[in-house]
């Protein structure tokens, strides 16, 4: 006989062998379907924040688009009368500062 066919014999005529199998399908199948219940509540629970995030992507985005509409709007407000009004003074001289690259420091 092959020992394929003395493992099914002792399978079909051994009960202790029977159960020993059931009970690792049993604890197989209860942990894969645990597996299963965790990816599935996983997936659940990372699609809505997922949903959540976009929500609040959206607010921010509306925002900020509102701010740049106030800002566009203030800035045509600047005037030189608002400028002298916070403390701006015209400059008549105007004073300029460069950086000369022909010289190199040397230690």
């Amino acid at each position: 006989m092959t020992r394929a066919k003395e493992i099914t014999n002792d399978i079909a005529q051994n009960m202790n062998t029977q159960k020993v199998l059931f009970r690792i399908l049993l604890i197989s199948s209860g942990v894969l379907f645990s597996v299963y219940i965790y990816m599935v509540g996983s997936i659940t629970f990372n699609v809505i924040a997922r949903k959540s995030l976009e929500n609040t992507i959206t607010e921010l985005t509306s925002h900020v688009n509102k701010l740049e509409l106030t800002y566009l709007n203030n800035i045509n407000l600047i005037d030189k009368n608002y400028a002298v009004s916070k403390g701006f003074v015209d400059v008549h001289e105007n004073i300029f500062a460069e950086r000369s690259t022909n010289r190199v420091a040397i230690r």
